[in-house]
């Protein structure tokens, strides 16, 4: 709950907005939802000019409060209750503060980064460095913060390997704990390895119409990046869509490069629904390859629905065709 201290907080700083605030909170099945409601809701009736919109999102395990680029998988009080309104408002004005080095480098950033920080309740050093991971946030499009509460969500914090508060990740790759300097967090952002991006990085690229740029990115890499394999197979339309636009593109140019992709697709085919079985198929049929005929014909003659033995039949068609 919100303490009388911290609605004080709250209301003075709502004096200095000039426009509404729209945030969305991210519900699931998960217990701890009812807190984030909660907070949410009172935070909303303290200052009228937040505008709270909440939703059922599949696609979440647990809840979420989402301000732009911005996730919060914690409910911000004490110290940690001025970076979160500073986030709420938009507030980078401490941009400035940040070294012109460190400036120069975010705006070389060009491809989707999932920053994570772990912070703890009475953390003496976890508010600073959020503020300052708030403001990388601000600065570029392409960086997405979550911030998460460790002793909220401790089963993420074990997934994580998380053993002390701060600690920030970069992908799910790069861990950074104790004493951490913001200039490292954004070179290894400049120098990190494209095809190790993180699934969740290359889905936010999909989402920002950037396709058609990873496909070039794995076509001058010469590689088939691991996360763009299981977003050809996620269970959201529009995400799979996307995936399968930078399978058409990369086929195109490189069906060498391309047939890379076809084990792991083969392999994915019998524990995918329907849907994702005649979009796997639809793959096969522009990949190229023709060893795949003898698959496709088992496919045919298995026990498969009619949908997905007509995918089988066009894919062949498709291959046939081509050679």
């Amino acid at each position: 709950m919100i303490s009388e201290k911290e609605k004080k907080q709250i209301s003075n700083w709502s004096r200095t907005l000039k426009e509404d605030i729209f945030i969305h909170l991210a519900l699931t099945g998960d217990e701890r939802s009812r807190a984030f409601q909660d907070f949410c809701e009172t935070l909303a009736q303290i200052v009228p000019r937040i505008k709270l919109k909440k939703e059922k999102d599949e696609d979440e395990t647990f809840p979420v409060i989402r301000i732009g680029n911005v996730g919060y998988r914690a409910i911000p009080s004490d110290q940690e209750l001025e970076p979160f309104l500073m986030a709420l408002a938009g507030d980078d004005s401490g941009i400035q503060n940040i070294s012109s080095s460190v400036q120069d480098k975010l705006f070389q950033v060009n491809i989707p980064a999932h920053l994570k920080i772990y912070i703890m309740p009475h953390c003496p050093f976890c508010p600073a460095l959020v503020k300052q991971l708030l403001l990388l946030a601000a600065a570029s499009k392409f960086l997405r913060l979550t911030v998460i509460d460790g002793a909220l969500f401790p089963e993420t914090a074990a997934s994580d390997k998380i053993r002390t508060a701060p600690t920030v990740l970069l992908d799910d790759q790069f861990h950074w704990s104790g004493s951490i300097q913001i200039q490292d967090i954004v070179d290894m952002v400049l120098s990190r390895d494209p095809s190790k991006l993180s699934v969740s990085s290359l889905e936010a690229m999909f989402k920002d119409g950037g396709a058609v740029k990873a496909a070039e990115m794995m076509l001058d890499n010469g590689k088939i990046f691991p996360a763009f394999l299981e977003l050809l197979v996620h269970q959201k339309w529009p995400v799979r869509l996307a995936a399968m636009v930078t399978f058409e593109t990369i086929a195109e140019k490189n069906q060498s490069l391309i047939r890379h992709a076809v084990p792991f697709l083969w392999n994915a085919f019998s524990g995918t629904e329907d849907t994702v079985k005649g979009d796997i198929l639809y793959l096969f049929g522009i990949s190229g390859d023709t060893k795949l005929i003898p698959k496709l014909e088992t496919v045919l003659n298995g026990p498969y629905a009619a949908e997905v033995k007509e995918a089988a039949e066009e894919a062949l068609g498709a291959l046939n065709e081509k050679f």
